[in-house]
């Protein structure tokens, strides 16, 4: 065989793999642009999975949660469904989400900081998480026991609950507790062992977290955030859910509450039933108005000199037809009406049952005119019916007189209206779970009961 010959034949499959390795680029090139085209255009997976730390708020039954109001715009604006997978810490959340075991995580305290950022973005590696904004913090409390130390016994389960979510922000959960403000408040009713809480310094933010691999999925939870967040709407779903949280931990306040259901409650509560059933209320609720009013106490006297075991005055209590103001199974049955008569003047507003029922307890406590005072404020120059975010915001400036000398009904303490309403809903709460605790001997029953919305 000649040279030539050979030289051709080599330069022909030279030529030929030449065309091989081509086709095969052209084919690779067009199979990742139809890889990307479908991750870029695929629907939302139908199922998915959200991942967050077991907290009082986050429990499978819980009410007190915005996370779950969220969770369930976020469902309907996508159609999508959510299964909720809890774990015991946030860290255990975000090795979900980075393992693809969910897609979405609620990240408590745990968002990375700028120096992380940069330590991802130098190695070259994608980061395949993203952090929506914000949307809540709370500050960290340690607690004290009773005795200064944690009572022996049989673990209970809002023991049991307090010392699991201890674990992610304490380096001693038993004998140096500290968890979110949230979750003491929450647990705090069924723990007569803590006598004391202080704050730590530290904070723990509230934030969604994400996988950013799922075109889809990381497009509509930016446009979600970016509408919650445009839109304002996150203070007055918080206001909703768990607004009524005091600032600052009572175990005090707690024992005088467990003191009273245990010891003044029962023999009054053929007539709270009664009186609840006659005027369309919750019992609970109004249990926590009297404990509120006078803890019970028929000779209470309030600041401004009002008496009795609903602190009624005289004028509504003539108002009401009460023939015998010493009958406390009389005024506490005027007062239930009492309560029902202001709810109905605010349905008559155009307000619904429950924020009527806001503004009925903070009337119940300044007068009907201060808080209607109030809502002529709130409303200036905005159209509709201010809502009771607004109105708790506007109540605290009528003890101004600049300001309360433009109103009807002039001057009044708005912000005792404010924190009446509040206490009352903390107990309304804190009632809730302690009867469950009598009836099944389960403290966490209490933080799967939500006050009637």
């Amino acid at each position: 065989m000649s040279t030539i010959a050979t030289d051709k034949t080599c330069l022909g499959a030279l030529r030929q793999l030449r065309r091989e390795h081509l086709i095969m680029g052209l084919l690779s090139f067009a199979l990742a642009g139809l890889v990307l085209h479908y991750a870029k255009t695929a629907p939302l997976p139908r199922v998915l999975v959200v991942a967050a730390p077991l907290q009082a708020r986050m429990s499978y039954t819980s009410g007190l949660s915005p996370e779950k109001e969220l969770l369930e715009r976020f469902r309907q604006l996508n159609g999508v469904e959510v299964r909720l997978v809890l774990t015991n810490t946030p860290e255990e959340v975000l090795e979900l989400v980075e393992q693809g075991k969910a897609q979405i995580g609620l990240a408590l305290g745990v968002a990375p900081s700028e120096q992380d950022r940069r330590a991802v973005s130098g190695s070259g590696k994608k980061n395949r998480l993203a952090y929506g904004p914000e949307y809540d913090r709370q500050p960290i409390y340690a607690v004290d026991w009773n005795e200064g130390y944690l009572p022996t016994g049989s673990v209970r389960p809002a023991m049991d609950e307090l010392l699991r979510v201890a674990a992610s922000f304490s380096q001693d959960p038993v004998l140096a507790p500290a968890l979110p403000l949230d979750a003491l408040h929450l647990l705090l009713p069924f723990l007569p062992e803590v006598r004391d809480a202080a704050p730590t310094g530290r904070e723990a933010g509230y934030r969604f977290v994400w996988r950013t691999d799922v075109p889809r999925l990381d497009a509509a939870m930016r446009g979600f955030w970016l509408q919650m967040t445009q839109e304002g709407s996150l203070p007055a779903l918080r206001e909703r859910t768990i607004g009524f949280l005091p600032e600052d931990p009572d175990p005090f306040e707690m024992d005088m509450l467990r003191r009273t259901l245990a010891l003044y409650v029962p023999p009054h509560a053929g007539t709270i039933a009664k009186a609840a059933r006659r005027w369309r209320l919750d019992p609970i609720l109004l249990t926590a108005v009297i404990h509120q009013e006078s803890h019970f106490d028929p000779r209470a006297v309030s600041s401004t000199g009002v008496r009795g075991i609903m602190q009624l005055t005289g004028v509504t209590m003539e108002r009401l037809g009460v023939l015998d103001p010493e009958d406390d199974s009389e005024v506490i049955t005027a007062g239930a009406h009492y309560l029902n008569m202001l709810r109905g003047q605010f349905i008559e507003l155009g307000y619904d049952r429950d924020e009527a029922m806001l503004l009925g307890l903070a009337a119940f406590n300044v007068g009907q005119g201060h808080v209607e005072d109030a809502i002529e404020l709130a409303r200036r120059g905005k159209p509709g019916l201010p809502n009771w975010m607004a109105i708790r915001g506007v109540l605290p400036t009528l003890a101004q007189e600049a300001v309360a000398r433009g109103t009807r009904y002039g001057q009044c303490r708005g912000f005792e209206a404010v924190d009446f309403v509040d206490k009352v809903r903390y107990f309304a709460y804190a009632i809730k779970g302690l009867v469950q605790v009598g009836a099944q001997r389960d403290e966490l029953s209490g933080l799967r009961l939500a006050l009637a919305r």
